[in-house]
């Protein structure tokens, strides 16, 4: 009789033995988005290729501290971070270039959700846009608000709400709005002279906690984001989302292969397959992001929320010149801590 330590000898020896099986480590969100991932875009993949995705949920601040901590020997191999954030990432050199001959369903996407740097090389893939946008109580506010200027309504004083700079939003929105009333990424001071005079229940660091302010009442109507209202309506809430007339402010998740990645090849056969029309289209049914892939079909349901509403398309999105926004952030979240929260 075979001892144990003989059996298993012979069966690693043994043409077909199992061998330990591949894996990659993928930095992602929390909350619903998270959930969306790994149910559109992780476990298929898993699935369909036995390639193990180990998930490291997190937002993107801290993926980028990883990034650069272990910028010589990563432990991730893949990774989402917001926009702004992916321009960072990709100057800082922790961010590996993509190979359109290796991640061939590149060739399948929109123009606005494949990013380039200055040398014309790719680092990064968009995964879907959401937006910011007007949402509102429709029991409260029978007049539904059609411009981003209606939330200095009399009427709404005192139950207000938009993103704080700490936001990812936060800052394009006060950029958007400078634009609005006279100003410019470079001159946003018509917009804090502007928010000055708004009055807010309070500013959201997070959109969780934005949607906490719908949901307790404390506000009626604000810049939130599309997914969040139409996530609140599905809890049977009274709550709508409007594209403002000047447009809504988007922005998108995307997708990065990590520079020095020992499964670089592995890592690159994930990201084709998160960018392939199956994972775009349940990623937009699930939590309403606009398909960055082209050919996605959507049920009416999904199509009466993309981020860019029922008629629109990503042009119709103001999307954010990140490279700008980046250069002038500090300045900005200054100026805003200075000029409108010491005001309130």
């Amino acid at each position: 009789m075979l001892s144990k330590a003989a059996l298993v000898a012979l069966l690693a020896a043994a043409p077909g033995a199992v061998m330990a099986q591949e894996s990659i480590t993928v930095a992602t969100y929390g909350g619903e988005w998270g959930a969306a991932m790994q149910a559109c875009i992780i476990d298929p993949f898993t699935r369909d290729t036995s390639i193990r995705v180990v998930p490291e949920p997190g937002v993107s601040g801290v993926t980028l501290s990883k990034l650069r901590q272990q910028k010589d020997a990563p432990t991730l191999d893949a990774v989402w971070i917001d926009g702004g954030v992916s321009e960072i990432a990709a100057g800082d050199g922790v961010i590996a270039s993509v190979d359109p001959t290796k991640v061939t369903a590149v060739s399948g996407m929109i123009p606005e959700g494949v990013y380039k740097g200055a040398d014309g090389k790719i680092f990064a893939l968009s995964t879907g846009f959401y937006s910011l946008g007007l949402a509102y109580n429709a029991r409260d506010i029978k007049q539904p608000p059609v411009s981003w200027l209606d939330l200095w309504k009399p009427e709404f004083a005192g139950a207000v709400t938009f993103p704080s700079p700490s936001n990812a939003m936060g800052v394009p929105f006060i950029v958007h709005l400078a634009g609005l009333t006279g100003g410019s990424i470079d001159n946003v001071t018509p917009a804090f002279e502007k928010l000055k005079q708004l009055k807010v229940a309070a500013y959201f660091d997070t959109a969780g906690a934005g949607t906490n302010l719908f949901q307790s009442g404390e506000v009626v109507v604000g810049a939130h984001y599309a997914s969040s209202a139409y996530a609140l309506r599905d809890q049977k809430l009274p709550i709508a989302f409007v594209v403002p007339k000047e447009g809504a402010i988007g922005g998108d998740i995307r997708l990065h292969l990590v520079a020095n990645s020992k499964k670089q090849a592995l890592a690159e056969k994930f990201m084709n397959y998160a960018i392939g029309t199956t994972p775009a289209q349940c990623m937009a049914e699930r939590i309403y992001v606009g398909p960055a892939t082209t050919n996605v079909t959507l049920s009416e349901n999904a199509k009466q929320r993309m981020p860019w509403g029922a008629d629109g398309s990503i042009k119709s999105l103001a999307l954010p010149d990140w490279v700008k926004i980046n250069a002038n952030r500090a300045a900005i979240i200054e100026a805003f801590n200075r000029t409108v929260v010491a005001k309130k």
